[in-house]
């Protein structure tokens, strides 16, 4: 392949994005691993690593990345910034038909780009390679237990974004007896372990279903509650991971047992466009409905949690829900059920997220760009090339065209 130069993109999204793909570090271990490539920084007063940073590392700063062949970000790109004829890598938050980037996607056909979702890199058995689920999980734990500090007035947590790193933001724990909550924990992939970590850093105690359910705990406590914990089929039929997956609308939640038992409950389960709720809203209105905390990691509107009925952001993180009423207003006070549900949770680690993200982007997505730009694993991910929409996501057209 010809020497063609690699951007750096900058993000435009409000409230600012902070992460970056690659960081200075690995920005100089690519160039030295591929003298053929050009690497570029397109200036940013909101990125977590300064332009300085860059250029220590002998990586060039560029106030337009036009000249530029592959273009990396993170967020969406609005329409104005984008280049016809250009490979462009970042989250599009298209494939689930979201209204927001309708004209984004229409813009990315009309201009002829060829636009590669990272979250869609999968390999072959479909698993995803590469995200920041992980640290979603762990700022979303993190903010179970800052909100319940603060509606127990038991102890304080500074939230993650007033850290340095994960390291000052957890060895907050070390000085904190936590009360004897209980906690769910949803979910199975990246982020539910993610949120698992943050449980055993703080030392709040494992435990099975069968125990959670008899309770009787004096210590904080939690159960961790997979797919086939939370649903059954309709008809009875053996609960199998892929088939919940492809036809999560022939399921019915069975969570009701929780309800009753739950204080806190990390929300990071998987949720289809016809998955069923984990309960239903009128259901928070039971005199036994005991959660009054929820981080809504998985953040789905609509979605598995009634209640989660607007994205919140890291200046305002937390609202209240009213059950009797059915209005949001201020949280942490008795009659409230506490929601977070901030939708870029590890941008509030953005330097130790970027590092991250930056070693499998490093190890994955620029190989196949650099030296295979028609792999498999890129075909995979690439929505539109050339003004048409891929084969997998022509089940778009239609939307589009509304």
């Amino acid at each position: 392949m010809n020497k063609f130069t690699i951007g750096i993109i900058r993000e435009y999204k409000v409230p600012p994005d902070n992460r970056a793909p690659l960081t200075p570090r690995q920005c100089h271990e690519l160039s030295l691993l591929y003298p053929r490539i050009d690497i570029r920084i397109e200036k940013s007063p909101v990125r977590c690593f300064k332009d300085e940073e860059y250029r220590k590392f002998g990586i060039g700063i560029i106030e337009n990345p036009d000249q530029c062949d592959v273009l990396l970000g993170i967020k969406e790109v609005p329409v104005e910034k984008l280049i016809p004829g250009k490979i462009y890598v970042f989250f599009s938050h298209t494939i689930k038909m979201q209204e927001r980037n309708k004209n984004m996607l229409r813009t990315i056909l009309d201009k002829k780009i060829r636009l590669i979702d990272y979250e869609l890199i999968t390999d072959e058995e479909g698993h995803r390679l590469i995200g920041f689920g992980r640290w979603a999980g762990i700022v979303g734990a993190h903010y179970a237990l800052l909100m319940l500090g603060k509606r127990t007035a038991k102890y304080e947590l500074k939230p993650a974004r007033k850290c340095l790193n994960l390291q000052e933001m957890t060895d907050q724990y070390d000085d904190i007896k936590f009360p004897p909550a209980r906690f769910v924990v949803t979910g199975g992939g990246r982020v539910a372990n993610g949120a698992i970590e943050i449980m055993e850093r703080a030392k709040i105690t494992r435990v099975s279903k069968e125990e959670y359910l008899a309770g009787g705990f004096d210590k904080p406590v939690y159960v961790q509650l997979h797919s086939k914990d939370l649903y059954r089929h309709k008809e009875g039929k053996v609960f199998i991971d892929e088939h919940y997956y492809l036809f999560s609308g022939e399921y019915e939640s069975i969570f009701n047992p929780f309800l009753s038992k739950t204080d806190v409950l990390i929300n990071c389960i998987f949720w289809g466009l016809n998955a069923p709720k984990l309960y239903e809203e009128f259901e928070t209105v039971a005199n036994d409905f005991s959660i009054k905390t929820i981080s809504d990691i998985a953040c789905d509107i609509p979605g598995s949690i009634p209640i989660t009925l607007k994205m919140t952001s890291s200046d305002d993180p937390v609202y209240g829900y009213y059950p009797k009423s059915k209005i949001i207003d201020i949280p942490y006070t008795i009659d409230s059920i506490d929601v977070m549900s901030i939708p870029n949770l590890p941008n509030e680690l953005p330097k130790d997220s970027s590092r991250d993200f930056g070693t499998i982007i490093l190890d994955t997505v620029l190989p196949a760009i650099i030296n295979h730009p028609d792999k498999p694993l890129l075909e995979r991910a690439t929505i539109a090339k050339g003004g048409k929409l891929m084969p997998r996501f022509e089940y778009l057209h239609d939307w589009l065209e509304r």
